[in-house]
């Protein structure tokens, strides 16, 4: 008796300190290469969401690669430009776009300017907030591969519909009151350029110029090259140790203006650089600004910003 026991506690800790790791193994990295891509368009498993807008897309488009319009994954309600969709629509577009929990799914937009090449990565973590583990973004965007001369396609792909019902973390967005709830537990990562963070400049759709108090400014150009591929890991590394420390488990929140840009530097921290308990705030400055009670600063000289990226 006393032998089944020992064994039945042992197994429970085994399984206890194991299940945080059971569905967090990578097929496919975080980051793939337009090499990469070009070697695997044949693999049944890998699927290539276009974000870009649908006429871009019917002029040429990566052979094999879906429609996904960046607009089906953020879109505009309740005032806010960026808003997540609700879970059923969120399945429902996964479902129409025939993805299952086993594919590969790439995804890749626009580079031509920084709001559109930043759009990949809130796909990305759409993705990965419903349970897909096996999420990537194609270094360079499609611009770099039409540079690099590689094949296009102008057929329209369709792809069966499957019954997607997501598997939601829960831990990959933030909401306003989460984000009061744990003031003062966290590191703020404000990912805007310099001049929105002290306030020199506004967004239209921002009601305040400034930044949350207490914000560390790691602006979202920082992770790129001049060619807008992705920094190497050991300079991404640096950055993000500069401004949020050396602690993996530091509870932190990206955020900017309208939900953009801050999933860049959420998704590279937890895919590409370890930190496990990073979200982002999907309503960023424009919810902030519309609560009266939420404070604003402006104007911070503390040296707490990045020099921008190329």
């Amino acid at each position: 008796m006393k032998k089944n026991i020992v064994s039945g506690i042992f197994f429970c800790l085994l399984f206890i300190f194991i299940f945080p790791f059971i569905g967090q193994t990578r097929d496919i990295a975080p980051i793939v290469s337009t090499d990469w891509l070009l070697a695997n368009l044949k693999n049944p498993k890998l699927i290539v969401l276009d974000v870009r807008r649908v006429e871009d897309y019917r002029e040429g488009h990566i052979p094999g690669a879906l429609s996904a319009f960046y607009r089906a994954w953020a879109y505009q309600k309740d005032g806010l430009f960026g808003s997540l969709p609700e879970k059923d629509d969120i399945d429902d577009t996964i479902s129409y776009m025939g993805i299952g929990y086993d594919n590969w799914i790439v995804v890749a937009g626009c580079m031509d300017t920084p709001r559109l090449s930043y759009q990949s990565a809130r796909v990305a973590c759409t993705l990965q907030y419903a349970g897909i583990e096996n999420v990537a973004l194609l270094d360079g965007g499609i611009n770099k591969w039409i540079k690099e001369k590689k094949p296009l396609s102008e057929k329209i792909e369709h792809r069966k519909a499957s019954n997607f019902k997501g598997n939601y973390a829960g831990e990959v967005f933030a909401g306003k009151d989460y984000l009061k709830e744990k003031t003062g537990k966290l590191v703020l990562l404000d990912v805007r350029e310099r001049e929105f963070f002290t306030g020199e400049k506004k967004m239209d759709c921002v009601a305040k110029a400034g930044h949350i108090p207490g914000a560390l400014n790691m602006p979202t150009s920082c992770a790129f090259n001049a060619d807008k591929t992705f920094k190497t890991k050991k300079e991404l590394t640096a950055i993000v140790e500069a401004a949020a420390g050396q602690d993996r488990n530091q509870a932190i929140i990206t955020y900017c203006d309208t939900g953009q840009c801050c999933p860049i530097w959420s998704y590279l921290m937890k895919q590409i650089l370890g930190y496990t308990n990073v979200r982002l705030y999907v309503g960023s400055m424009q919810e902030w600004t519309q609560d009266p009670q939420a404070p604003v600063t402006i104007n911070n000289s503390k040296p707490d910003t990045l020099k921008s990226g190329n």
